[in-house]
C-alpha cells in the first residue's frame, strides 16, 4: 500500500505539471523511484493511474464537508477554506481537478464527481434555507448548481494568473459576493464574520 500511494503521488504531480496528455509513464516511474515493471504491476495503465488520482482527490475534498456545524453556511465556508488549502498543498487534490476539467477519456468519472459535489452542496444549501440563514428566492438545487461552478473557476483563474497565490483572498471575495445577494439580514454579519475569520491570516 505505501508503494502504490508513492506511485500514485507521482503520477498526480506528473499530471498536475504536463497534463494527462504529456504525462508519459517512464516519467511517473522516474519521479515515483521505481521501476516500469512496479508501477505496471499496480496500475496497468497510465488511464487507470489518472481515474485513480480522480478518486482518491474525490475522497480527500469530499472529506472536508463537515455536516455537524450548527451553521449551514458556516460549513459551507469551512468547506472551502478547507479545499482552497488542499488545492495549494496537495498534488493529487491539484493533479484530480486539473484531470477532470480535461474531459476526454474522463468525462464519466468526472461527470459524476461534480454531481455529486453539485447533489453534496445542495442538501447544505436546503439547510441553510431551513434555518434562515440564507434567503432568497433562488432554489437550493439553483445555489447549488451555481456555487460549485464558481469556487471552480476562481481556483481555475487564481491558477492561471497567480499559480493560487491568491486563492485565499479570491474565494472570501467569493463568499462576500454571494452571502450579498443571499444571507437573511439577521444572519449577514455573523456570516460575514465567519469568512473574515475562516480566511484571518492565509496568504
Amino acid at each position: 500500500m505505501e508503494r502504490r500511494e508513492q506511485i500514485l503521488v507521482a503520477a498526480a504531480r506528473e499530471f498536475d505539471r504536463a497534463g494527462f496528455a504529456g504525462a508519459s509513464i517512464a516519467g511517473i516511474a522516474r519521479t515515483a523511484g521505481v521501476p516500469q515493471g512496479t508501477l505496471h504491476f499496480h496500475f496497468p495503465t497510465k488511464l487507470s493511474m489518472a481515474l485513480a488520482v480522480i478518486d482518491e482527490q474525490n475522497s480527500r475534498t469530499f472529506a472536508v464537508v463537515s455536516h455537524g456545524d450548527g451553521s449551514p453556511t458556516a460549513a459551507l465556508i469551512g468547506a472551502s477554506r478547507a479545499i482552497a488549502e488542499l488545492l495549494r498543498t496537495d498534488a493529487i487534490v491539484r493533479a484530480g481537478i486539473r484531470l477532470s476539467l480535461e474531459r476526454g477519456e474522463f468525462a464519466h468519472a468526472t461527470a459524476s464527481f461534480y454531481e455529486q459535489w453539485i447533489g453534496g452542496i445542495v442538501d447544505v444549501f436546503r439547510s441553510a434555507i431551513a434555518s434562515g440563514e440564507l434567503r432568497t428566492d433562488l432554489a437550493a438545487e439553483q445555489l447549488g448548481a451555481t456555487v460549485v461552478p464558481y469556487f471552480t473557476g476562481v481556483q481555475l483563474v487564481s491558477e492561471v494568473r497567480t499559480g493560487r497565490a491568491d486563492l485565499f483572498a479570491a474565494v472570501e471575495t467569493m463568499w462576500h459576493v454571494l452571502l450579498a445577494g443571499t444571507a437573511d439580514p439577521r444572519h449577514r454579519e455573523r456570516l460575514f464574520g465567519v469568512v473574515a475569520e475562516a480566511f484571518r491570516g492565509a496568504d
